[in-house]
């Protein structure tokens, strides 16, 4: 069996605005740190602009460049994340963190003026 380090991602330059909304209208609601089944640390922050709720999960990419939007929202439901209900709203990126490292960075909406799209699972850590 290999068993990799894998570095978790980094918000060292993020200010969290608990209390109000910042300038870009984003109201921070909380956080949880974790590690997926193969180690991987994860960084999953969950937020509100207007009506939309949403969650942002941030993983290291290593190993896990090809996945596509169908594996990420896979992904999200087998490591018990993020409960999707119905309609599947998640848009993913890879890009870096705020220390230059590669990531994935999945955006997940919750809810909208549409309705409820997705929970999450777990407990979040709160800014305040």
């Amino acid at each position: 069996m290999v068993i990799k380090n894998f570095p978790a991602p980094s918000r060292i330059d993020y200010i969290p605005s608990p209390y109000e909304p910042d300038e870009d209208g984003v109201l921070d609601i909380g956080y949880r740190l974790g590690n997926l089944s193969d180690g991987r640390p994860y960084r999953l922050e969950c937020w509100r602009m207007d009506d939309i709720l949403m969650a942002t999960l941030m993983f290291a990419d290593i190993g896990l460049e090809a996945y596509n939007k169908k594996d990420m929202l896979l992904l999200a439901e087998a490591e018990d994340i993020i409960e999707f209900k119905g309609r599947q709203l998640l848009q993913c990126t890879r890009t870096k963190d705020d220390a230059g490292k590669n990531i994935w960075a999945l955006n997940i909406t919750l809810s909208g003026k549409g309705g409820s799209y997705g929970n999450i699972l777990g407990e979040l850590r709160r800014y305040r």
